[in-house]
């Protein structure tokens, strides 16, 4: 299967007519026919029907341009990851991070780096988890923050643990407890995030010691869970980061220790075919020393194989 015949059938599908196809790539009709033919040929199905002097894609053909175009996409996002790699320079940092992490933390970590480096050339990009992986990988980043249970692309990692915490709204009875634990929470309204592993192993939790888990709103960002709290909705269970961030936003929570005690996981990544900056792990370094001053209490485990 060649680029071109690809090419020219992605024109024809999203133009309609071989003419405006032709002129769009720079060939002439006949060449554009002759390559849709022999993409049929290669496919074994029909990718078009002619109805009325146009082009309509058959129900193959429209499944086959769906595939086509991800593929055209994956080029794209190659390019881009080009361009990233191309843009470094000496003295450079730049960072992959999902959400929560790149919103309500890294961003002070990064403002003491610039201070500290002179001429620093420095990004914070914001992905979902597995996208920073991929980044990471393809040597488009210095580092990466991912959230994912495992990692399983050629990285290397640092694992790093924390426990969760629990936040509680305004005036709750709840706060003149030192440790908040299931039974506390039985049946009391709560705000939980959709499900992933952090809290899958909270329901579990309550499963285990015959609390009920009594969910009024599922909400995507950690974010939403402390504004949600903060005005009286629910409490909830959440990682240590998101609960300094809504008290430095200035939310009227109450945060306590949740016994038994739920991981938070997620892993610091670095690309594997380059020997790690000294600013990349000075970075790394300033990240565990801050969540230190913060009261977070992180543990880590270093992976230097490449998976």
């Amino acid at each position: 299967m060649q680029f071109q015949q690809l090419n020219a059938f992605k024109a024809v599908f999203e133009l309609g007519t071989v003419t405006a196809a032709a002129d769009f790539i720079h060939i002439t009709q006949p060449a554009v026919s002759r390559l849709i033919g022999s993409l049929e040929r290669k496919v074994g199905f029909k990718l078009f029907q002619r109805v009325k002097g146009r082009l309509i894609p058959t129900d193959k053909g429209y499944a086959f341009y769906l595939e086509v175009a991800k593929a055209y996409n994956a080029i794209e996002s190659l390019e881009q990851s080009a361009i990233d790699i191309g843009q470094k320079e000496q003295g450079s940092l730049h960072i992959s991070a999902f959400p929560m992490l790149s919103a309500c933390f890294l961003p002070q970590v990064l403002a003491q780096m610039i201070v500290d480096t002179d001429n620093l050339a420095s990004s914070l990009k914001t992905y979902r988890s597995e996208e920073v992986l991929r980044r990471t990988a393809l040597q488009s980043c210095d580092i990466g923050f991912a959230l994912l249970p495992e990692i399983t692309a050629g990285v290397t990692s640092i694992e790093v643990t924390c426990d969760s915490v629990c936040i509680l709204p305004p005036h709750s009875p709840l706060a003149s407890l030192d440790i908040i634990t299931p039974t506390d929470l039985s049946a009391q309204p709560l705000i939980c995030c959709e499900q992933d592993v952090t809290q899958q192993s909270i329901e579990q939790v309550f499963k285990h010691h015959g609390a009920k888990f009594n969910a009024v709103a599922e909400v995507s960002l950690a974010s939403a869970i402390a504004s949600l709290v903060s005005f009286g909705a629910g409490s909830a269970i959440v990682d240590p980061f998101s609960a300094r961030a809504a008290i430095s936003a200035g939310q009227n929570i109450t945060v306590r220790p949740f016994e038994p005690k739920i991981e938070f996981k997620f892993f610091i990544l670095f690309p594997t075919l380059k020997v790690r900056s000294e600013i990349a792990n000075k970075f790394v370094t300033l990240f565990f020393e801050l969540a230190a001053r913060e009261g977070i209490h992180l543990n880590s485990t270093t992976n230097n194989q490449t998976l």
